[in-house]
């Protein structure tokens, strides 16, 4: 009719350091094990080092979302439109780059590939909710594990 009911396209920020990125179509995959500390934290088990790892909220949620299924780009385009209209923070894409960055120099907890990928039982569930023997025996499989 008269456009009242028309959705307006939201407006991104231009994300410049996005675009200048360079590994911005590189897939990101979490690499260690993890689990639920609380109802809102998770730790991640380092197997290189007797450590237990937490997080910030933000690096957090980046780690649970890096799943090898979304390219840099694809991801901080999908969080921009998370915030509601006029609320998407100009350094955003920064932000998580520099969040991303911190995961993988940070122990690797994060590493980036070209393709994307498929994460193993022992990487995609809390380690609370594995069967111990399936995990044990797909990580000595798959040499993240020796026996």
């Amino acid at each position: 009719m008269f456009g009242i009911f028309k959705k307006k396209l939201k407006q991104l920020p231009n994300f410049e350091y996005l675009s200048n990125y360079p590994k911005k179509e590189k897939y990101f995959v979490r690499t260690l094990q993890w689990d639920w500390l609380n109802e809102k934290m998770i730790h991640l088990f380092d197997n290189k080092s007797p450590r237990v790892i937490t997080m910030d909220e933000w690096p957090q949620q980046i780690y649970l979302d890096a799943d090898g299924q979304k390219t840099i780009a694809e991801y901080i385009l999908w969080m921009a439109n998370q915030f509601g209209r006029e609320q998407v923070p100009n350094s955003l894409d920064e932000d998580m780059i520099r969040m991303i960055e911190d995961l993988i120099e940070d122990g690797e907890m994060i590493r980036l590939e070209d393709k994307k990928s498929i994460l193993p039982y022992y990487l995609d569930n809390p380690k609370s909710k594995q069967d111990i023997d399936k995990a044990y025996e797909l990580m000595v499989n798959d040499g993240y594990i020796k026996k």
